[in-house]
């Protein structure tokens, strides 16, 4: 029982803060883009919603995945927004058990079983950590988490060993949900093929199967994604995309792919994005080079889902800077809700320096202690502004719920702008919520005026 406690202790620990923090100051109503959800709910209760609407692109990408659980959970819950930030904490602790069996398995493979109840505190702490209160609190967000998920089941059933089918049929899966959750999921295509070919799957007759089968399924999603371009005005075309001849562009999208990346450590100290960055690689190269050197015959399979998961957040930041660079500039990267995908890239990274401290006990290695000492530090430093500034803006969303819940129709706009972003017109969503009593409406008094009134 002691030993369990040790090692499961503080991933629990962390997992119940965020619970605890998300059912206290989850947003009590549709904030900025979750009005976008209002017109499928009230399609769905009219029975007028086609199910290839809800796959329909949002800018550049699709939220279906997010979407179908939102429109389940608002059938069961009056769309109480306490259920989505339930549902993405539970799908988060999902994601997590995918990262616990890479863990072990790696563990395993290098011999180091007394690493394991450090790995698992340490990367709890990064998974479950509260500068990421944007996304945890924010209803909408549950795309992230199942964007995430989605990638570590699609990494760890790649990375267990020869490919089969089973499993390749469990990643596509995975890879459907994450890429139909949000736009980073389609790195898991090229991911997905290293992790084959790594894993000898040109060597057998079953891994040239499931070879081909996860081409057929990237086939058919640029197939679908295709499709789904030429039937949206509001989508994502190629004329969108950079100059990418221009070195200036190939600058600022590195420089943006960067702080996406610096963002889970250093994003309340934005000045010191590319050291920082520059830093942990090195600390990778590092690790690696000395788990070469300090292993007879090292197996490289062992630290593919390490990698890959460092690979899935530089892609998802590529991806990001392809969409946003242009528009926003190299500082939109360090908005929070981008800190749950560059966080897979910092639990690369450490769990290689513990790999590599482990396995080279008789090496000193006061530099690599010293700088994985400096970036827990600075992690640590990144959450309060984060959480300030989730906790003050879930307070005014608290208090325009209430109020519009009391009087509505009778609110000026001005009253519940907190809301909304300037460009979106809610009033009609208003009044979808208020006929079908449901999320600002659900506890609506009785004595409220009726709209009709």
């Amino acid at each position: 029982m002691g030993v369990k406690l040790k090692t499961w202790g503080p991933a629990l620990f962390c997992f119940a803060a965020v619970l605890v923090f998300t059912m206290a100051y989850h947003y009590r109503a549709p904030f900025h883009d979750h009005w976008a959800l209002i017109p499928y709910y009230g399609r769905m209760q009219d029975g007028t919603l086609p199910f290839q609407d809800v796959f329909a692109l949002s800018g550049n990408h699709w939220h279906a995945s997010g979407i179908f659980v939102m429109l389940g959970l608002s059938k069961l819950t009056a769309m109480g927004h306490w259920a989505e930030g339930l549902a993405s904490v539970l799908i988060a602790g999902l994601g997590f058990f995918a990262l616990v069996r890479i863990i072990k398995r790696t563990i395993d493979g290098m011999n180091v079983p007394s690493l394991m109840a450090w790995a698992l505190g340490v990367t709890a702490f990064l998974y479950f950590s509260l500068d990421q209160a944007g996304n945890w609190l924010w209803g909408w967000q549950i795309s992230v988490f199942l964007n995430v998920t989605g990638a570590l089941w699609t990494i760890d059933r790649l990375s267990c060993g020869p490919p089969t089918l089973r499993n390749t049929m469990i990643a596509i899966l995975a890879a459907a949900m994450s890429i139909y959750a949000f736009g980073a999921g389609w790195v898991l295509i090229p991911i997905g093929w290293g992790l084959l070919l790594i894993h000898g799957a040109l060597k057998t007759r079953r891994g040239c199967l499931a070879f081909g089968l996860w081409s057929v399924f990237a086939a058919l999603m640029l197939w679908h994604f295709s499709l789904a371009l030429s039937a949206s005005a509001q989508a994502y075309t190629a004329s969108a995309l950079p100059t990418l001849a221009d070195p200036a562009t190939a600058l600022g999208l590195l420089h943006y792919t960067i702080n996406f990346i610096a963002s889970p450590i250093v994003r309340f100290a934005r000045d010191i994005s590319i050291p920082i960055t520059i830093l942990a690689l090195g600390v990778a190269v590092y690790s690696m080079s000395t788990l070469r050197r300090g292993v007879a015959k090292l197996d490289w399979t062992d630290l593919s889902p390490l990698l890959a998961l460092a690979a899935y957040a530089i892609g998802a930041g590529v991806l990001t800077a392809l969409g946003r660079w242009e528009l926003y500039g190299v500082k939109q990267a360090f908005v929070s809700r981008y800190i749950t995908f560059g966080t897979l890239f910092w639990i690369a990274v450490f769990l290689l320096a513990m790999l590599a401290i482990a396995k080279t006990p008789g090496r000193p290695h006061r530099v690599i202690y010293g700088l994985l000492g400096l970036l827990f530090v600075l992690k640590i430093g990144n959450i309060p502004s984060v959480v300030q500034k989730s906790v003050r803006i879930s307070n005014d969303v608290a208090a325009a719920a209430e109020l519009v819940a009391a009087d509505y129709p009778d609110v000026t706009p001005e009253q519940y702008q907190v809301l909304h972003s300037p460009l979106q017109k809610i009033e009609p969503y208003l009044d979808t919520l208020a006929a079908h009593e449901v999320s600002l409406f659900a506890n609506r008094p009785e004595d409220a005026p009726l709209e009709d009134e």
